[in-house]
């Protein structure tokens, strides 16, 4: 049996997708994680919460490796809109950088993307409605 690196749950305000603390993360496990929660619960108006704390960047984890996962959700995953919101869960200044690269890639695509040092305040940008 194969030991997952992460956890998906529903919770009342978002999907919650957790790492196990300590791992290294490549793209793979990125792109596997995010077509389980695609399989499980529908994207469109969808809140994520991606929590990386504790984790660290696999060697493959680079400019290419990143484009991989944009490119996966960009193509497979056409019906997020512009309600949809991602908060990634960070700490350090690595998973942070790789953070802000994966937000700027995904420039154009219809999901609001935030990046967090603090749970609380990730909490709280996700629960909260935006204005028409």
């Amino acid at each position: 049996m194969v030991k997952r690196l992460y956890q998906i749950e529903k919770q009342s305000h978002c999907v919650r997708v957790v790492f196990e603390r300590g791992m290294m993360i490549g793209p793979r496990d990125i792109i596997a994680a995010i077509d389980q929660e695609n399989a499980l619960y529908s994207i469109e108006g969808r809140h994520d919460l991606w929590d990386f704390r504790g984790c660290s960047a696999g060697t493959d984890f680079h400019f290419a490796g990143m484009n991989r996962v944009v490119d996966r959700i960009k193509h497979q995953y056409g019906r997020a809109n512009e309600k949809n919101k991602t908060a990634l869960l960070v700490e350090g200044s690595t998973p942070f950088g790789l953070s802000r690269m994966f937000q700027l890639l995904m420039d154009g695509y219809p999901t609001q993307i935030g990046i967090f040092k603090d749970e609380a305040a990730a909490t709280q940008w996700i629960s909260k409605i935006d204005k028409p």
